[in-house]
């Protein structure tokens, strides 16, 4: 796989660079679902069609949280890394991060054409249907023409569905509230999966016989509704089942504000303190409990042990 090359691009002052002509898609991505990969894999096509480089143009932050001026909590369906990693699965050559400020909100659609596809060799431009660009989201990728005249081409991706729906983020984030992992694997073609570095929490697992891998996750990162889940972990390049719990710990506290995430992987004695794993969800087994004493915990977490190892067909 060849190597992708990432240019940070900040308007107004650190985004002229020179690179070869470009086949380009262009969106914020998140999730980078089947309809983003419908839209990617155009502009891949015409790459190769046209002897360009493959190039992907995403923003960070989300337009949202700089526009209403507020941090973004429980929504985004993948970091900024956690796409960085899918784009570089799809064998990217270029990858444009433009850092989403007010300045860049200003610009008219014609500017930002100018500026973001014409004077960064880009030769065709591949947007979804829905894809708005410039002061307002004034500029439809639809009235390419009007803005870049003959200088690039470009392509509309339509509507991509699944089961007579349109698949978009908004819709997985739903997916993401309801624990409907399968269907979020629909959605996004892959498994829903967090990356995140292990920290030190409360160690009650360990006391327990279930020793957890707690996630230092961003508030802005979309979680699944509160459960246990089914889950599969990457830790340095070997993968392992196990179980996570999402949720506020009840049976041992009352303060905690924010679901946390801990992972209790199975065969797995590691310390992985400040590792970087990625947990991929795969079902939702049940709800968040509280109980009245660690016993009947430890009990239902045998239970839930098994059936997990049964979703996944491990012999016990």
């Amino acid at each position: 796989m060849k190597e992708l090359q990432i240019f940070h691009l900040n308007y107004p002052n650190d985004y002229k660079i020179k690179t070869e002509p470009t086949s380009m898609a262009v969106g914020y991505f998140d999730g980078v679902h089947k309809g983003h990969q419908e839209v990617i894999n155009k502009a891949i096509e015409v790459a190769e069609q046209q002897n360009h480089k493959r190039g992907v143009m995403t923003f960070h932050p989300h337009p949202l949280s700089v526009l209403k001026g507020t941090q973004l909590t429980d929504f985004l369906i993948t970091s900024l890394d956690e796409k960085i990693e899918l784009f570089n699965q799809m064998d990217i050559d270029y990858l444009y991060i433009v850092e989403f400020n007010k300045d860049l909100a200003k610009l008219s659609p014609n500017e930002f054409v100018d500026k973001f596809f014409v004077d960064l060799n880009v030769k065709h431009v591949v947007g979804g249907f829905d894809f708005s660009f410039g002061h307002k989201g004034s500029g439809k990728i639809q009235q390419m023409d009007e803005y870049a005249g003959d200088r690039l081409t470009y392509s509309v991706v339509n509507k991509v569905t699944f089961e007579d729906e349109k698949i978009s983020s908004t819709r997985i984030r739903e997916t993401l509230d309801h624990g409907e992992m399968d269907l979020t694997e629909k959605l996004l073609g892959r498994p829903f999966s967090i990356s995140a570095e292990v920290i030190k929490g409360h160690q009650r697992g360990r006391t327990i016989g279930y020793p957890t891998a707690n996630l230092d996750i961003s508030v802005e990162h979309k979680l699944p509704k509160v459960g246990i889940y089914a889950v599969r972990a990457s830790v340095n390049g070997q993968r392992y089942f196990g179980m996570a719990n999402i949720g506020y710990n009840p049976t041992f506290t009352n303060d905690i504000q924010r679901p946390i995430v801990e992972v209790y992987l199975f065969e797995f004695n590691k310390d992985i303190y400040g590792e970087i794993i990625e947990v991929e969800f795969y079902k939702y087994i049940r709800n968040e409990e509280k109980f009245n004493d660690v016993e009947s915990l430890i009990e239902r977490m045998k239970e839930d042990e098994k059936e997990t190892k049964k979703f996944f067909q491990i012999q016990t």
